[in-house]
């Protein structure tokens, strides 16, 4: 746990409360939302305060653990990342989500720009319906 808990949180803090957030994030499938981290985390950990799940789920966003992938009604919707260079795949109807690697990366069209502009990174998101969500698919 150490290690996992090192990365998800890079330099910051490692507590009984952060590490059952952790837990909570690494527990839940598809994209989830900070009420749902709470929900889960406080079965662990009861004591774990509103500020600390926020602080701990923006120390994951600032480590890359996890992305903001949109948005489910009026609150955030993340999601956990995968190694190296990717994109997030969001079914909109139950927030299932998958891993899409980036074939823009590799492209040399990033690394020079006819209007003088040099790329320094982008950021995509794909939303759709998952194959259990599609209209005529069975689940």
């Amino acid at each position: 746990m150490p290690h996992r808990h090192r990365k998800a949180f890079g330099s910051g803090r490692r507590s009984r409360q952060r590490t059952a957030v952790l837990g909570a994030v690494e527990g839940l499938a598809g994209a989830f939302t900070v009420a749902e981290v709470a929900r889960e985390a406080r079965r662990v950990a009861p004591e774990v305060g509103t500020a600390t799940i926020y602080r701990a789920i923006s120390a994951m966003v600032e480590s890359g653990h996890i992305e903001r992938v949109g948005s489910q009604g009026l609150s955030a919707l993340y999601a956990r990342c995968a190694e190296g260079h990717h994109h997030h795949l969001v079914c909109t109807s139950c927030g299932a989500t998958a891993i899409a690697h980036c074939p823009v990366i590799e492209q040399d069209s990033l690394a020079a720009d006819p209007d003088g502009f040099l790329v320094t990174g982008h950021e995509l998101r794909l939303f759709g319906l998952c194959a259990s969500c599609r209209p005529g698919e069975a689940t």
